[in-house]
């Protein structure tokens, strides 16, 4: 009984010291910790929402990216800001579910 309390609160303890790498999850305070931790390092993984024909997701450049950007972020600390998901595709923009804007207002986001 007493082992599995000491381990409970080790690991509870070190659950609470990890920050996430996810800046959404992050308090005010963690927040300038884990900037302090990735030495200024943040990653913001983007990918453009459009058709890649039939066998494959609209999401499908966004879902990569995330997923390398968060193994990375855990290989070495860093930041990973929430996707973002918008931007200039000429070649896909009339196909359904795509998310596209024109160059000027993608500058002036």
């Amino acid at each position: 009984m007493y082992t599995s309390l000491l381990l409970a609160i080790q690991v509870l303890g070190a659950s609470q010291n990890k920050l996430s790498v996810h800046w959404e999850e992050l308090t005010a305070a963690d927040f300038k910790d884990g900037i302090a931790r990735a030495q200024g390092t943040c990653l913001l993984p983007f990918g453009i929402m459009e058709k890649h024909g039939p066998h494959l997701p609209l999401g499908n450049d966004l879902l990569n990216v995330r997923y390398v950007a968060l193994n990375a972020a855990q290989q070495e600390y860093a930041i990973v800001f929430p996707e973002y998901y918008f931007g200039q595709i000429f070649e896909a923009k009339h196909e359904p579910g795509t998310v596209a804007y024109s160059r000027g207002l993608q500058l002036q986001l």
